[in-house]
Order: C-alpha cells, then sequence, then structure tokens
C-alpha cells in the first residue's frame, strides 16, 4: 500500500510539476557549473574552488522541486515564521558573528565554521525571498484597498524594514536590489501611477544631496564608467571593467576554448565578473547562450505569473522575476561598463552558496504556485466546478 502510493506520489509530481522551468534550471546549473570551476581553474583552486556552487545548483533545485509539493498558501501564511529568521540572522551580522568577505567592504555575511571547518552565509540573500513571501501576502491582503494613501504608507514600511538593514551593513547593491523588487511588486498591484511620479521626483531631489555625502571610493566607482572619466580611472576602480571588456572581446565569435581563458586572472572573475568567462571562452555565441536562458527563465515566471489564478500567486511570480531579472540587468551591466561596480552576482551563474541556494528557494515557491494551481483545476474538475 505504501509503495503504491508513493509511485502515485512521484508518477504526480512528474506529471504536474512545471517541467519547463525545471529545465531550465537544470540547463542553466550546468552551464554555470562549467564557468565556476573554469573560473576556479584558472585560478589555481580546481574542483574545490566549485564544488560549494555545483553542491548548492543541483541540491537547491532537488530541495526546489520539493518545495513544490507544499501549497504556496501555506508557506505564504507561515510568514511571521519565515520572516523572524530571516530579521535574526541578517541583525546577527551586526555582532561578532559578521563579518567581510575578502575582497569586500560591506559587514554582510555570518561565519558560521567550527573550528578548522570553514562556512560562510549571507543572510540578506534569504531575506530575499522571505521579502517576497511576506511583501507578496501584504499586497494580497490589502488589495481591496490598493490606492489609498495610508496603504501604500504601509506597504513603503515593509519595505524599508530589509532595504535599511541591507544599506547599514554597507551593501548598496543589494539594497537596491530590494528596492527593485519593491517596484516590480508593487506595478502589478494597481497603485495609483501618481504615486510613481512622485517616488521619482524624491529620487531626482535627493539625488545631489547623497552625492555629497559618498564616499570617494563610490563616486569614483560611478565616475569611471561616464565618458570622459574612463582613462582618468582605468588603474585604478576602473581596472575591472576594463579588463571585463578586454576578455569579453578576445572571445569573438566561438571564444578562446574551454579553460583556455583568465590567463590575466583580476579578481572576482568567478563572482561578479562571470559573464566574461562565458564571453571569453565560448565567445559571442557562449555569451548569448547564458542570456537566451536567463531569458527564457524570465518568460517563463511571467507565464507562471499570468496564469495563477490569485493575486498572492502572481505576487510571489512577480516578485521572483523581479528579483532575478534586476540582478542580472545590473550585473550585465557592470561587466559591460555600463553601470558601476556595485558587488551584485549574476542569477545562478556566478559562484556562491547561499546566493545560489536561496534562489532556488525561489524557485521552488514559484513552481509551487504552478503545481497547485494545476492541482486545484484538477480537483475542481473532479468536483464538477
Amino acid at each position: 500500500m505504501a509503495v503504491a502510493k508513493t509511485k502515485a506520489s512521484m508518477i504526480n509530481l512528474f506529471k504536474h510539476t512545471n517541467k519547463r522551468l525545471v529545465l531550465l534550471c537544470i540547463l542553466v546549473s550546468t552551464y554555470s557549473a562549467l564557468l565556476v570551476y573554469s573560473a576556479a581553474y584558472s585560478a589555481g583552486a580546481g574542483m574545490s574552488g566549485a564544488l560549494t556552487h555545483i553542491i548548492a545548483s543541483f541540491g537547491g533545485l532537488l530541495i526546489a522541486v520539493l518545495l513544490s509539493q507544499i501549497d504556496y498558501e501555506n508557506l505564504c501564511a507561515a510568514w511571521p515564521i519565515w520572516a523572524a529568521i530571516s530579521l535574526l540572522l541578517v541583525i546577527l551580522t551586526f555582532t561578532p558573528l559578521g563579518l567581510n568577505a575578502v575582497g569586500t567592504d560591506d559587514t554582510a555575511w555570518l561565519d558560521l565554521g567550527i573550528g578548522s571547518f570553514s562556512l560562510t552565509f549571507q543572510p540578506s540573500e534569504l531575506m530575499k525571498i522571505t521579502f517576497i513571501i511576506t511583501f507578496a501576502t501584504h499586497l494580497s491582503r490589502v488589495q481591496d484597498h490598493i490606492r489609498e494613501f495610508k496603504t501604500v504608507a504601509l506597504l513603503g514600511l515593509h519595505a524599508a524594514i530589509p532595504i535599511l538593514l541591507v544599506f547599514a551593513q554597507g551593501d548598496d547593491g543589494t539594497a537596491l536590489v530590494f528596492i527593485m523588487i519593491f517596484l516590480g511588486m508593487l506595478f502589478v498591484s494597481g497603485i495609483n501611477s501618481l504615486y510613481y511620479i512622485l517616488g521619482l521626483a524624491g529620487i531626482s531631489t535627493a539625488v545631489p544631496i547623497l552625492w555629497n555625502f559618498m564616499s570617494d571610493d563610490k563616486k569614483a566607482r560611478l565616475l569611471c564608467i561616464i565618458p570622459g572619466y574612463i582613462d582618468e580611472y582605468v588603474g585604478s576602480v576602473g581596472w575591472q571593467q576594463y579588463e571585463s571588456l578586454k576578455a569579453i572581446g578576445s572571445g569573438q565569435l566561438t571564444g578562446v576554448g574551454y579553460l583556455e581563458g583568465g590567463k590575466g586572472f583580476w579578481f572576482a572573475r568567478n563572482n561578479d565578473l562571470i559573464f566574461t568567462v562565458a564571453a571569453e571562452e565560448f565567445g559571442f555565441l557562449g555569451a548569448l547562450l547564458l542570456l537566451v536562458l536567463i531569458a527564457l527563465m524570465l518568460c517563463e515566471m511571467l507565464r507562471c505569473a499570468r496564469q495563477a489564478q490569485d493575486r498572492l500567486g502572481t505576487y510571489i511570480c512577480v516578485g521572483m522575476l523581479s528579483l532575478i531579472g534586476a540582478q542580472s540587468i545590473i550585473n550585465l551591466g557592470m561587466n559591460l561598463r555600463l553601470l558601476p561596480v556595485i558587488g551584485i552576482t549574476l542569477p545562478f551563474f556566478s559562484a556562491g552558496g547561499s546566493s545560489v541556494a536561496t534562489l532556488y528557494l525561489g524557485i521552488g515557491l514559484v513552481l509551487s504556485v504552478s503545481f497547485s494551481q494545476q492541482t486545484r483545476r484538477r480537483q475542481g474538475r473532479l468536483h464538477g466546478t
């Protein structure tokens, strides 16, 4: 009996799981594993430098598929638990447990290692996913009066909590990603466009004021991408992007060959600049493949959002779409010297354990929306509704 029930569950899982999204995740994880290993190889780190990423990628995908079996409404109903956990972990970064990762200037990681065993975790990555859960729940509950000023103000206060906490860590890039998730989810909620106009006016007014409070390093990161200032900073803060463009250009159409790139090694080739590995070693075709895979994932999440039968499911899918879309645009802009370097990873591709694993938790939420909607339609047909 137990065997038959397990078999039926497995058949149900295979039949009703969003196979397009799972297939895209497998392709992305495989391609990213090749790129991260190559970056580690060129740095002399060998397999050890890529093992964490590979385990997080395929282990995370497995967890995402299992998570899809839990109804997203039940997951969102437990939002106070997820919020408390993520808030606690972020707050711990302000204690002696917090640390700066090599090459960063923000205290955004936790040292969870024991003895000689080294283990670090970035709580803000988990907070992105819990924010999508809590904000989607908040939006769905206030949908009937979404245009009221009090409602919008409370939604803004909700978003301000993670944004200010991450900003206090010194991680401006992640704070920007939270803002983009907030705006993306708010956009589909139907709020009055006047609030966007007021927000844009406020930002335009604040920019010249904030400039006066920015450190010289942050000012230089912005100036080094502006024509007329590029040559001045190419030997300092603009060096990474200069080398990135050289590597991208050297790949031409088909690339210099797998494991043949990175001869002029520079910092973060396996992380922020992972796109350059694809462009250098596999050329324009390899870079195009990476972009197509990300675009197809975004399109599939948009399809899931459009087909969701309730607002909660739509908001979850749009939240993940905004997260992956915003990070991808910012990271690619950094690689192509169109945007300043602010330490934003390329989703699924950049090396990392906590970032990749938590992204797959978000994919699990999208899969849950898709799976649960199919289950409800099937049950509706069975009951003649």
